[in-house]
């Protein structure tokens, strides 16, 4: 075949950040993002240095939020020996569902090649099989959130027990690769960070990581618009929002190759 008979590649269909609640495909993102470790930048990265920033946690941490998970486990995993209690969230109602049936071991990824790749950063002899157990059994509830609306939490979309009661704070609010594709302006980004903080309890921490310079990310024939983050936009909106900003208070950041993971005690 020659190149003017090959069939032109479809372009792929432009989306806005608002489209993730709708139009976001949680196995092709999984697929497309998760499936082996070594296969994104952006997850090698993040997994890679995320056991430095969780060392600067409490050893003990009574809640999690992870804020705008995705269809993504690998937070809770990672901290399933510090976190006493984890709470999971999206804004989308299919990566909600995707969380609910990992939770419930209905989930048709296999996330081994993650939890192998983290448990040989933590230098940890314990299996997927094991590593996911243990999560899972500390997971407490799945909420339908939006970053951009007061109160954050929207719904409870599932909880392990009807006891469960929501916390209105946390003492570790989690959020990675969501705040800045949530939005496409600055001042959307700036009201995503404090919403997000509001959720933090006094001298709680915040986790936060994603991209910095990125206008768009692509993957299952779409492509998602989002704010084009700069490091000053981080700085400033955690010093308005009450968060550390200086290594004496609890604050690290760690970039490589525009991926960046900080943490950020609340004063």
């Amino acid at each position: 075949m020659t190149v003017e008979e090959e069939v032109e590649k479809p372009k792929d269909e432009e989306c806005s950040a608002i489209d993730h609640k709708d139009k976001f495909n949680p196995d092709a993102y999984l697929e497309s993002f998760y499936k082996t470790a070594s296969e994104d930048t952006a997850m090698q990265i993040v997994l890679f240095f995320l056991p430095g920033i969780l060392y600067r946690l409490p050893e003990k941490v009574h809640s999690v939020l992870d804020l705008g998970a995705g269809p993504t486990v690998y937070l809770p995993i990672s901290l399933r020996s510090r976190a006493q209690n984890i709470y999971t969230s999206d804004y989308a109602p299919a990566n909600r569902e995707t969380l609910v049936n990992w939770i419930e071991k209905k989930s048709t990824f296999d996330w081994k090649n993650v939890c192998t790749w983290i448990s040989n950063i933590e230098a940890s002899m314990e299996t997927p099989e094991v590593m996911q157990t243990k999560t899972r059994n500390l997971m407490r509830a799945v909420l339908d959130v939006n970053v951009h609306s007061s109160p954050v939490i929207q719904n409870i979309h599932w909880k392990s027990e009807d006891s469960i009661t929501v916390p209105e704070k946390f003492q570790v609010v989690s959020t990675v690769f969501c705040l800045e594709y949530s939005c496409e302006k600055l001042e959307d980004y700036n009201r995503a960070v404090k919403n997000a903080c509001s959720l933090i309890e006094d001298g709680g921490f915040l986790i936060q990581g994603g991209v910095l310079d990125a206008t768009t990310y692509n993957f299952g024939g779409k492509t998602f618009r989002c704010h084009q983050l700069k490091q000053q936009h981080i700085l400033d909106s955690l010093k308005t929002n009450g968060m550390s900003t200086n290594t004496e208070d609890g604050y690290k950041f760690i970039t490589h190759d525009d991926i960046f993971l900080l943490v950020s005690r609340k004063l």
